[in-house]
């Protein structure tokens, strides 16, 4: 009986088991598809279709696809749709999640992403050193209008005519005197890839906007000026702090500085700052001035306030042939290949009487002006002069010659040497200070070596050092200054080709 009794217990609570088992089972049902999304990682809800949130997006955003010409309106960067199977019953509407999510995260569009890379470090026209920087993004509605700015850029340099004539094979092939262009490239890295672009950048729908951009190296609306009657370009790149180079680069719709203006036109007077650099080298065969020496010689049958130019002297000619790499306008290296001397120059002879005389003041002796002598080996060639360059004042003018590292460097007129830098690492290098004790001081800098020490007297067309590219150059040449008074402590820049000087 008792045996029974057990049994009986045991199948009721069998079964009790089996029915609440059952009652699970039928109270959790077949698990259900659905789709969670996650906003940045975040999760923001469930739905049922994907499909449903995308047509949506792509429906409401009618501004965006007006703005911008685009086929299709996409979900945010930062949205992620992850298929799921859950017991879970608590779906939202695709609706819900949509106005959840925008005006958090902007929406995308199907675009371009290119991204300039910079390798090198860049060494400035003005001295400044600049290292490598990180890439810089850039967004396009289509792949192509990259490429079209990219042209339009190198066309402001080189030249839309030239750049044609080189692409298109139909330069003018040098006979005597000329100019070739032999490669053209960017220094940078350039990748164009497929992307969805994310509205909140700026995407460059044209190349003309892009072209603009990669010159100006900003969006912002660039300084402009309204011409007057009788006004020139130069006067005008001038009173901007520009060369006439940068503001013809600047204003594309301008051949030449020489053209005639208008009153009323309006000309782009802001700053070039390039987010690429265009390489382009060239071969130039032209026709150099070679100037002349002058030479004293003493007559002592003449009292020594006697002065006389007793031959007249002549520059010479010589026919360059220089290999030319120009970085966005700029001559970056020059080498002379060859140099054929088509006219010698001829000395100039002055004489000087040695005799002395006696007077009630005593001794009389009347040096006069001394000739400027050439501070470099022949042939040469100025590969930047005296001139504003990207907003700041190119104080003296760079001399290179073939084969020039290590080339001597003359004193140009005798004087003391009041200041020698021996730090490499300053902006000027290796760098000579002159006196010439008649008001004149002369600077020469980048030197690869020194051959004088402060103190020391120097005579005319001594050698006080070597061509170099000490400091910050961006090539192997001399950078010459010339002042009225003593530099950085009241002197006065002058440019050395000016006619008081050299005359370049």
């Amino acid at each position: 009986m008792k045996s029974k009794i057990i049994g009986f217990f045991i199948t009721v609570l069998l079964a009790a088991v089996m029915f609440f088992v059952g009652t699970d089972k039928r109270m959790a049902g077949t698990p259900v598809e659905g789709y969670q999304v996650y906003l940045n990682g975040n999760k923001i809800g469930l739905i049922q279709s994907k499909n449903e949130l995308y047509k949506l997006i792509d429906t409401e955003q009618k501004e965006i696809k007006e703005e911008y010409d685009a086929d299709t309106v996409y979900p945010p960067n930062g949205l992620d749709i992850e298929k799921v199977y859950t017991y879970n019953n608590e779906m939202v509407s695709a609706e819900s999640i949509y106005n959840e999510i925008k005006d958090i995260e902007p929406f995308t569009i199907e675009g371009y992403t290119a991204t300039i890379k910079y390798t090198e470090k860049q060494i400035m026209n003005d001295g400044d050193v600049i290292e490598p920087g990180p890439p810089v993004s850039v967004y396009l509605k289509e792949k192509d209008i990259m490429k079209e700015a990219l042209y339009k850029v190198a066309s402001a340099f080189i030249g839309k005519e030239n750049l044609k004539d080189y692409e298109n094979k139909t330069q003018v092939e040098i006979t005597d005197v000329g100019e070739r262009i032999n490669s053209v490239y960017f220094e940078e890295t350039i990748t164009v890839k497929k992307d969805l672009v994310s509205t909140e950048e700026f995407i460059f729908q044209d190349a003309d906007t892009l072209s603009r951009y990669l010159l100006f190296g900003t969006l912002e609306k660039q300084k402009s000026y309204i011409t007057k009657e009788g006004e020139d370009l130069e006067k005008i790149a001038d009173a901007n702090s520009l060369n006439i180079e940068e503001l013809l680069i600047a204003n594309p719709q301008y051949p030449s500085g020489s053209v005639l203006l208008s009153a009323g036109e309006e000309i782009n007077v802001g700053l070039i700052k390039p987010l690429v650099r265009v390489v382009y080298r060239t071969t130039v065969i032209k026709d150099e001035s070679v100037p002349y020496k002058s030479k004293t010689v003493k007559d002592s049958s003449k009292y020594m306030s006697y002065r006389e130019v007793t031959q007249e002297g002549k520059n010479g000619i010589s026919r360059l042939t220089q290999e030319i790499k120009f970085i966005n306008g700029e001559i970056q290296s020059l080498d002379i290949s060859n140099a054929e001397e088509l006219v010698a120059p001829v000395d100039e002879i002055i004489t000087r009487g040695s005799k002395k005389e006696q007077s009630y003041w005593g001794t009389y002796e009347n040096t006069g002006n001394e000739t400027w002598s050439w501070p470099t080996l022949t042939p040469f060639y100025i590969t930047s002069r005296y001139k504003w360059r990207w907003g700041r004042q190119h104080q003296g003018i760079d001399i290179a010659i073939s084969n020039g590292h290590g080339s001597p460097i003359y004193a140009v007129k005798s004087g003391v040497v009041t200041k020698v830098n021996y730090d490499k690492n300053k902006n000027e290098g290796l760098s000579v200070t002159i006196n010439h004790r008649d008001g004149w001081y002369t600077i020469y800098m980048h030197l690869s070596k020194i051959n004088v020490k402060e103190g020391q007297e120097v005579s005319k067309e001594q050698k006080i050092g070597g061509m170099g590219c000490t400091g910050s150059c961006t090539g192997t040449h001399l950078h010459l200054g010339v002042y009225k008074g003593e530099p950085y402590r009241g002197g006065q820049v002058v440019d050395p080709c000016n006619k008081e000087v050299y005359g370049c």
